[in-house]
């Protein structure tokens, strides 16, 4: 048999060979690679007088972490002993390319067949380093940050996980911190020179760490912290005293930083996704008290989690339509018929109820309030247009509106659009609307009432007397009912010199000489309605009248308006 032919049979079972266990081959690191492929391609080659194999790589510099993928590496052999060689080119389908070489002795060439086949061999050695390329970084890109190069969430739970494992971990503080005003900074400056400045302060807080100390970025300018607790005290007062010093074209800018922090310590048992969970919970209870550092504790954890799920069933309760209106009758005190109500939320939900004193602090922290507000809007004119069609004559109802809606400049607008849905009058819907301490949210404010005034639509100041500015309020808007909060009601005449009375006197005389309407709330005992009568109150809404009612049960009382015996 010709050489030729052995040589072309022996080719090609070793290619047959090395496409069988090509696919096996499972290489985690570079070291493997270069071993496990090194040693394959050693034996594919050694039928066509092969003697070494080195590979050089370039890498896209948008791969995350390039310095870390080796430029070169040995498959086998050595150049020295080569005489001429063959060099292959394969791009990486993530951009980059490698470049192998491989050596011959005794000025050994190839035929076109041959070279055929080491080409398709290469090209699975090629791929193959891709994967471990890919693999390798995106490894390391989840537990190491690609901008700041400081460690992940990933890299900081490993770490818990290994000081519980090793019974270290009652040794430490968690703290959870987003950098104060980064934000409004980072706006002044370009995106490039943002990122700089960003390092910069990972870099300043990282070196003040001890070695068995870690800092992680969380994202944006949020970070987690594992300190020693001999280290705590240091770290709070450095976290709230960050000095970056930062060259600006010809100028250096000097940048103090402080951070809104959460605080947990660490126990013997600690969990690393409790910890995460513990320290992103004090951070929110800081953020929200706006307070610049809260501690974790069981009743804090609670609360958090009872404001999540009341915001997690929120919208689909909005879409079921589990809120109703519960209405609160207004009495003429004059006449004792009925003259008004006020509309009150309610949330049933499954076989029970979710109180108001546990869901409307939260929606209106979290701004959802307003969605809320509009949805009551839309059911009480539902009410007073099914009252007209049926021929009754219905009474002006009052709904709450949040100053959250202070930021919607087409608030107006979209209540306007809501009543005239429902084809009902304008009269007949009043907006309460909460007092503000905030001067821009009271010319806000102002403009709203006088809009919504000529529109048609009553305005009134729920709770008055609680807020920051009553009397300024007063002065500012053309209101056209003051509702007096039921903490400045005295029990009984008794108090007429207490400075309840005195306050609750001037009040009221202060409304009247201003032509505003006064509805006094929360009165509940007939020493109280005493005392409100006597003060000139024009109306009074509690439970000395009535308690909130159904829909059915107010229909009811809209048809029997007088109040007998009271």
């Amino acid at each position: 048999m010709k050489r030729s032919v052995i040589m072309e049979q022996s080719q090609n079972l070793a290619l047959s060979r090395l496409f069988e266990n090509v696919f096996s081959l499972r290489p985690k690191s570079f070291e493997e690679y270069n071993r496990m492929v090194g040693s394959a391609a050693q034996r594919f080659l050694e039928p066509f007088g092969a003697v070494s194999a080195d590979f050089t790589v370039s890498v896209p510099s948008n791969l995350p972490f390039p310095e870390n993928v080796p430029g070169s590496g040995t498959l086998f052999g050595s150049q020295k002993r080569s005489i001429s060689s063959l060099r292959l080119q394969y791009f990486f389908d993530r951009g980059g390319l490698i470049v192998f070489t491989i050596g011959f002795e005794d000025g050994k060439t190839l035929s076109a067949d041959e070279r055929s086949a080491v080409n398709a061999a290469f090209g699975c050695f090629s791929r193959i380093l891709e994967d471990v390329i890919t693999a390798n970084t995106y490894k390391k890109l989840t537990m190491v940050d690609p901008v700041t190069k400081m460690a992940t969430m990933n890299a900081l739970m490993q770490f818990v996980g290994m000081l519980t494992a090793t019974g270290r971990a009652s040794d430490y503080t968690a703290f959870f911190f987003n950098i104060k005003n980064f934000k409004s900074i980072h706006k002044s400056l370009s995106y490039i020179e943002g990122t700089a400045l960003l390092i910069k302060y990972c870099r300043t807080v990282a070196d003040a760490l001890a070695r068995n100390e870690m800092i992680a970025r969380l994202g944006g300018d949020n970070f987690a912290v594992l300190v020693l607790d001999e280290h705590r005290d240091y770290f709070i007062d450095l976290v709230q005293n960050v000095v970056v010093k930062f060259q600006k074209d010809d100028r250096m800018l000097s940048f103090v930083f402080g951070a809104t922090v959460g605080v947990c310590k660490l126990t013997d048992e600690a969990n690393p996704g409790d910890v995460m969970m513990h320290i992103t919970t004090a951070y929110q209870a800081a953020r929200e008290n706006h307070a610049v550092m809260s501690y974790y504790d069981k009743k804090t954890g609670i609360e958090i989690m009872e404001r999540k799920i009341i915001l997690s069933k929120f919208y689909k309760a909005i879409s079921r339509n589990e809120f109703f209106v519960m209405y609160q009758p207004k009495v003429d005190l004059k006449t004792r018929t009925l003259g008004g109500a006020e509309a009150l939320v309610r949330w049933k939900h499954g076989e029970g109820f979710i109180m108001p004193g546990r869901f409307i602090s939260v929606l209106e922290k979290d701004g959802c309030i307003c969605a809320l507000d509009f949805y009551m809007l839309d059911r009480v004119c539902v009410l007073q247009k099914k009252l007209i069609d049926e021929g009754i004559k219905p009474v002006k109802i009052s709904v709450n509106f949040s100053k959250r809606h202070l930021s919607n400049n087409k608030l107006v607008e979209e209540i306007i659009e809501v009543i005239d849905r429902n084809d009902v009058p304008h009269e007949l819907i009043e907006i309460e609307l909460t007092e503000s301490e905030d001067y821009h949210d009271q010319g806000v404010m102002k403009d709203i009432v006088n809009e919504l005034n000529a529109l048609g639509v009553k305005t009134s100041i729920d709770d008055f007397g609680t807020g920051y500015s009553s009397l300024g309020m007063l002065n500012l808007l053309q209101l056209d009912e003051l509702k007096i909060d039921k903490s400045f009601i005295p029990k009984s005449l008794d108090d007429e010199k207490s400075k309840c009375m005195i306050m609750l006197r001037g009040v009221v005389n202060l409304a009247k000489d201003l032509g505003l309407k006064i509805v006094a709330e929360g009165v509940e005992t007939p020493e109280q309605l005493a005392v409100i009568e006597k003060l000139g109150c024009d109306m009074v809404q509690g439970y000395i009248f009535d308690k909130p009612l159904t829909e059915d049960d107010f229909i009811g009382r809209i048809n029997r308006r007088v109040y007998e015996g009271v």
